[in-house]
């Protein structure tokens, strides 16, 4: 994965199937980890891990995890025990976003500012 590619890809996504500011912030941080560990398959995280980068309750953080699970963006899975569980990113860059809608993402030329003097 590349991480400037993904981070694209994600806000991309998110004019066409927005997310809470929880499970946003829940997977920037995602990327982060997996872009320091080196882009494993996947990785074990605590919750204390993710807990002290985002400042939530448990509960807030398992209502953002099971988000960005159901949007299908995040694999999840528990261990036995108190063993921290699984995650795995789900790439996006290979994805298509759904393109009926006008995206300015896909426009790299586009000037969203028109100029006042035109010569």
């Amino acid at each position: 994965m590349n991480y400037i590619t993904e981070l694209n890809a994600f806000y991309a996504r998110l004019l066409v199937r927005p997310l809470s500011s929880e499970a946003q912030a829940l997977w920037n941080v995602l990327l982060h980890l997996f872009n320091r560990a080196g882009w494993p398959p996947r990785l074990t995280l605590a919750a204390s891990t993710l807990l002290g980068f985002l400042g939530y309750s448990y509960a807030t953080l398992s209502r953002a995890r099971s988000e960005l699970v159901a949007a299908g963006l995040l694999v999840h899975t528990p261990r036995p025990g108190r063993l921290a569980p699984y995650y795995e990113l789900q790439a996006l860059s290979g994805k298509v976003v759904d393109k009926s809608v006008d995206n300015p993402v896909d426009k790299p030329h586009l000037a969203l500012v028109k100029p006042i003097y035109q010569s």
